[in-house]
């Protein structure tokens, strides 16, 4: 037997109305085309951005240590 799936409490800046399943389906669809598109216009950006960041992270991660670096 199927059991309904819990609700999660999520704290939000507004209430949310209660809508039909239908309507909940169709604004969630809308939220997730808009997103899409919003990725897809700034995907060269959003790539480029993540690059550095993992680039970053790596540099600074691999710095060799020199010998006045003790740990103690």
């Amino acid at each position: 037997m199927l059991q309904p799936m819990k609700r999660q409490t999520l704290i939000l800046p507004l209430d949310l109305p209660c809508l039909t399943d239908k309507t909940a389906v169709q604004l969630v669809t809308l939220l997730h085309e808009l997103v899409a598109g919003i990725e897809h216009h700034y995907a060269v950006q959003i790539r480029r951005y993540h690059r550095r960041e993992c680039e970053r992270r790596l540099a600074r991660h691999t710095q060799p240590s020199t010998p006045d670096d003790s740990p103690f």
